[in-house]
């Protein structure tokens, strides 16, 4: 893609969070037609802030992944490039509920490899 975005303050919040969390994180990936928020490399997974005009969603957030879901087409695409999950959150989240989220979503990666 070569149009030029600009990131939100929340945006930059999140990917502020990840990193104090550990983690390698790239924003803007463009993944075929279209360009996600943010990419962890380490989990292989991609995180959108989505603000008023998305979905409804969870106040925590809503990870889709393929396991039989339905899933729109532009997370089907990424999903075939970041496995782990497209993980939704609200524009309105704060670091605390992202935090406490990320750590559940982590464990259960974690778990997941554990038993798998």
């Amino acid at each position: 893609m070569h149009e030029i975005t600009y990131f939100t303050k929340v945006q930059k919040d999140v990917e502020n969070w990840i990193t104090e969390m550990g983690f390698k994180v790239r924003a803007e990936v463009d993944v075929e037609q279209y360009r996600a928020d943010l990419a962890i490399w380490d989990l292989n997974m991609i995180v959108e802030v989505d603000g008023p005009s998305h979905r409804k969603l969870k106040e925590r957030g809503k990870l889709v992944k393929n396991d039989g879901q339905k899933v729109t087409k532009r997370d089907a695409l990424m999903l075939a490039y970041y496995p782990n999950g497209v993980w939704h959150i609200p524009v309105s989240i704060d670091e605390d509920t992202f935090k406490d989220e990320f750590k559940k979503i982590i464990g259960a990666f974690n778990d997941e490899k554990r038993t798998g």
